[in-house]
């Protein structure tokens, strides 16, 4: 018993939180509100429209709780849900504005640094943020969910419904366009 709790903490809450103990959801929305935000930014690039789209992931959450398959996890019912307002956000824009992305300070290390390694350290986090900008939304979704939210790729296949070869695939594909968008052009 003690490891099926170990393995889905929020099953207690979920269950209370069917039962109207808004304390309950409001435990469940802690303990996943951070990766959701950071898959919404990492999305949408900007954070007005990373909170807004969060907070109607959680709504959405608890309005449709009753719905919720307790033998999913729920953190990943909920980045799912995330990711589908956000795509819906992007289908409905009609340009990207990558130059609206805002430097990502939660991602940066806290540690005191020179000068010189603090500049070095902004131009290859700026070089990265430009060129992941490049990148389609799809492939930005799949490198964050792997890199930032440190998800597996069985994890990144149930939020976008598909196979965890697929997310290989894809994480594969994103990694070679970032490569080349990172390397120097070759002059000959």
């Amino acid at each position: 018993m003690a490891d099926d709790s170990a393995a889905t903490p929020w099953k207690a809450d979920v269950a209370a939180a069917r039962r109207g103990d808004p304390s309950a959801f409001e435990s469940l929305v802690r303990s996943v509100q951070r990766p959701v935000y950071g898959l919404a930014l990492r999305l949408l690039g900007n954070e007005a429209e990373a909170s807004e789209v969060s907070q109607e992931a959680f709504l959405r959450a608890y309005q449709n709780l009753h719905k919720y398959d307790d033998a999913r996890p729920f953190d990943l019912w909920v980045m799912a849900i995330t990711r589908n307002l956000c795509l819906d956000l992007l289908r409905r824009r009609t340009k990207v504005k990558t130059e609206e992305l805002e430097p990502m300070k939660e991602f940066l290390p806290n540690g005191e640094v020179s000068l010189e390694d603090g500049a070095i350290a902004r131009q290859e986090r700026q070089s990265l943020e430009a060129a992941l900008a490049t990148l389609s939304a799809d492939d930005r979704e799949v490198l964050a969910l792997y890199y930032v939210q440190k998800r597996t790729t069985k994890e990144i296949a149930q939020v976008l419904g598909c196979a965890p070869g697929t997310i290989m695939a894809r994480l594969f594909r994103a990694r070679e366009k970032l490569r080349k968008q990172m390397s120097p052009e070759d002059p000959t």
